[in-house]
């Protein structure tokens, strides 16, 4: 199929436009040229055949004729070889009609307006993100979230922003992708996109070491929407030992289940804690350890599985414990146990800043790096640096130590990789 220089020539030049300090009326009078060489017009310079240079030489002067574009010839090669074009900026009207092309800032205007109808009756961080977006279209500014020119996919994303800030309980992902968007698999095109935005505007997640990185896994997307409730499926809460509690007039103690009970998302805001009978309650990140631990440790404990990041719901049982103990005024400690890696120290500042500010860390310190050093694995330059970030970070100070040793020895552990122990000791003794 033949290509249309016309077309090329023009799109090309609105393109410069468009990221030119001109369309933010700035620049003065400077002007927008195409240069022709190698690498913005290669078939212009095949040796093996004219006819390329003649086209496009015929589709240069077509449109200067039509008082789009000028033309600059080579010194002494007029009417035979371009060294340049230029936009006629009086006539961008004109080039946007031939081109069936929306101009950038009308696209611009038409999104930020869109934005700021999406951000009426949205969460306060929501309207953050859809006023700040707002505010930089109107300016002219490009920004990392959205394309301009695909409105269509702009819209979804707003409505999926504003959704998910309203969200109260946790719902199922590709639920909450057919409620919203009409189509159950919709939303995994804008999921990556909607972490970003969740990453830096969202008060419970951003600046908590995890939202510094540009890149997350698989893993960690699905972890950052838990948190704002858009789970893969129905989630439940794995607890067990000493702990009481009512839901609608009946008392369940969770010691009669053996070896823990799970506790559906929803019937969280529905209990009331009736009694706490333990010396410590403990978070663990991952599944295998929290099986471990309670199968093993003899104490009288409340061991609680988070999954990773705890979200919202997770907060509010761990506060409702907290709440309760403040009411009896009993000093029961709050420790987690996680991995002795980046993932692990995030997910530990962001449960104390966000829900439990006395919390303690439990074997995630250089001694259990060196007792189990044997098992540790291996990690990239790449994770280096990102670990190395988190000793900039007066929130990770108490896992200085550990994170310096890590990078001297390149390892990181795994939690899985330590034998939980049968009892904790006395409180002076532990572990920390």
């Amino acid at each position: 199929m033949a290509m249309d220089y016309e077309r090329y020539i023009l799109e090309t030049l609105l393109d410069k436009y468009e990221r030119s300090a001109l369309a933010r009326g700035k620049g003065g009078n400077r002007r927008i040229w195409l240069h022709f060489n190698q690498r913005t017009m290669p078939r212009y310079f095949d040796d093996t055949t004219a006819r390329y240079k003649e086209e496009i030489n015929g589709a240069a002067l077509a449109l200067e004729r039509r008082g789009l574009i000028e033309i600059r010839w080579v010194k002494f090669e007029e009417n035979n070889l371009i060294e340049k074009v230029a936009l006629n900026t009086g006539r961008l009207d004109e080039a946007y009609a031939r081109l069936k092309r929306r101009p950038r800032a009308e696209q611009f205007q038409e999104l930020a307006r869109l934005a700021r109808h999406y951000a009426r009756g949205a969460a306060p961080w929501a309207q953050e993100f859809f006023h700040t977006v707002a505010r930089r279209l109107e300016e002219g500014e490009s920004q990392p979230y959205l394309n301009p020119a695909d409105r269509e996919h702009a819209e979804q994303l707003f409505m999926v922003i504003r959704e998910i800030s309203l969200l109260q309980e946790e719902i199922p992902r590709r639920v909450f992708s057919l409620r919203v968007l009409g189509n159950s698999k919709a939303f995994n095109n804008l999921a990556p996109t909607v972490v970003r935005i969740v990453r830096d505007f969202h008060p419970d997640w951003g600046k908590d070491g995890g939202g510094k990185e540009t890149a997350l896994t698989a893993a960690e997307v699905n972890q950052v929407l838990a948190e704002v409730g858009v789970v893969d499926n129905p989630q439940h809460i794995f607890i067990s030992g000493g702990l009481e509690f009512a839901v609608e007039g009946r008392t369940l103690r969770v010691g009669d289940f053996s070896p823990d009970l799970g506790l559906p998302a929803e019937m969280v805001d529905r209990l009331t804690v009736k009694n706490v009978a333990a010396d410590y309650i403990i978070t663990i990140e991952n599944l295998t350890p929290f099986y471990r631990f309670v199968k093993t440790c003899r104490d009288q404990f409340l061991a609680i599985y988070l999954g990773g990041y705890h979200n919202a719901v997770r907060r509010r049982f761990l506060s409702k414990l907290r709440e309760y103990l403040a009411g009896t005024g009993r000093a029961v400690p709050f420790y987690h146990w996680g991995d002795i890696d980046y993932g692990g120290f995030s997910i530990f500042v962001h449960l104390q800043k966000r829900c439990l500010p006395g919390l303690k860390p439990l074997y995630m310190d250089v001694p259990t790096l060196e007792q189990y050093r044997r098992f540790a694995s291996p990690f990239t330059p790449a994770y280096g640096r990102r670990l190395r970030s988190l000793l900039e970070d007066p929130d990770y100070r108490l896992f200085h130590p550990v994170i310096q040793k890590m990078l001297q020895e390149g390892l990181r552990l795994e939690q899985e990789c330590v034998e939980p122990p049968s009892s904790l000791g006395e409180p002076g003794e532990r572990k920390v």
